[in-house]
């Protein structure tokens, strides 16, 4: 590719969630698994389109299975057993007809573990951002060594709208012991399962140089996973007391910085319908026999499992009322006004 791709998974919560719910699909197993059955190459699919993403990304892997001579940890260290050598990856717009080629990508650096780390694969593509469009993508990948195609299909997820509104915070107040804020969003269309959060940045100066500083940040977490309808306003409560116990708990006391507060930022995380069905079939089974059914939208299935689907982050930038800055520098730890 003409420019150098790097790997932009954000740090949030949601997509934490994305990651602890693939692990359970790709790693669970059954007690009728025969270790020594014939070799079989099955693709695990993992991808999450975001139309505000600069580079969509997709993971594919071969299901991992060790020879019987050979011992999982060893087997593992082999990268020709994760991956494939020879994949046509596309992703169509249904809608347009337009066709996005995925290029392999090789050069984002994997941390030491279990599995080998000397390949880490993904495919890449850019696709345009039209947030009036109500476009249906299909990931369609050709196996060259069995001539065979196997694909999944998912509605994109639409940009949430959230109201602008100005800040005001209470602590400690008797006129108003139960002070909250308001998070209100309209959802976005074809999001079913949400996640809300509010992003605090702060400067940290050196207390001896003040133009000796870093940005810092501190998500908190307002909900998590709770299902919305599509393109319906909601409002959230925040309660401010909660908010700012959270901060001080998050920000150090240390003599030897002076902060600032820089911005109040509501966010959203947003998951499409296929999300939230993986999430309700992988929910706990509290019944004496578990029973949990794999989810997976790729066909055929003998060629291979996983989801490919649609998430979308939006974000929104809150003015703060002059007092609640106020507040903010008296009540965190070396904070100025």
């Amino acid at each position: 590719m003409s420019r150098k791709i790097k790997l932009t998974l954000q740090t949030m919560n949601f997509k934490k969630l994305l990651g602890v719910m693939v692990l359970a699909l790709l790693l669970g197993c059954k007690n009728d698994i025969d270790i020594n059955a014939p070799y079989k190459d099955v693709a695990i699919v993992y991808g999450f389109l975001d139309q505000n993403d600069p580079i969509q990304y997709i993971r594919i892997q071969k299901l991992y299975q060790n020879a019987s001579t050979t011992t999982t940890q060893a087997g593992a260290q082999v990268a020709d057993s994760l991956y494939f050598d020879s994949l046509v990856v596309n992703i169509i717009n249904i809608v347009t007809k337009d066709t996005f080629r995925c290029y392999r990508v090789d050069t984002i650096p994997k941390d030491s573990g279990f599995f080998a780390k000397d390949r880490n694969t993904f495919y890449a593509t850019v696709i345009p951002k039209n947030n009036l469009a109500n476009e249906i993508y299909m990931l369609d990948i050709y196996y060259p060594k069995k001539k065979a195609h196997f694909s999944a299909k998912t509605v994109l997820v639409k940009d949430a709208v959230i109201e602008a509104r100005k800040l005001v915070l209470k602590y400690n107040d008797p006129k108003f012991p139960n002070h909250s804020f308001a998070f209100r969003f309209t959802s976005a269309r074809n999001s079913f399962l949400y996640d809300l959060g509010v992003r605090y940045t702060y400067k940290e100066m050196d207390a001896k140089d003040t133009t000796i500083y870093t940005i810092r940040y501190a998500d908190y977490n307002v909900v998590r996973s709770i299902a919305y309808q599509p393109e319906n306003f909601y409002t959230q409560s925040v309660y401010s007391r909660a908010f700012i116990d959270f901060l001080k708990s998050e920000i150090p006391i240390n003599a030897n910085k002076i902060r600032r507060t820089i911005s109040v930022t509501f966010r959203t995380y947003g998951g499409s319908q296929e999300f939230q069905t993986m999430l309700d079939l992988t929910k706990p089974d509290l019944t004496v026999v578990q029973k949990n059914p794999l989810y997976s939208n790729i066909e055929p299935t003998q060629l291979g499992i996983g989801i490919f689907s649609s998430r979308n982050y939006t974000e929104r930038v809150m003015e703060i009322d002059q007092s609640s800055l106020l507040l903010l520098s008296k009540e965190l730890p070396n904070f100025i006004y």
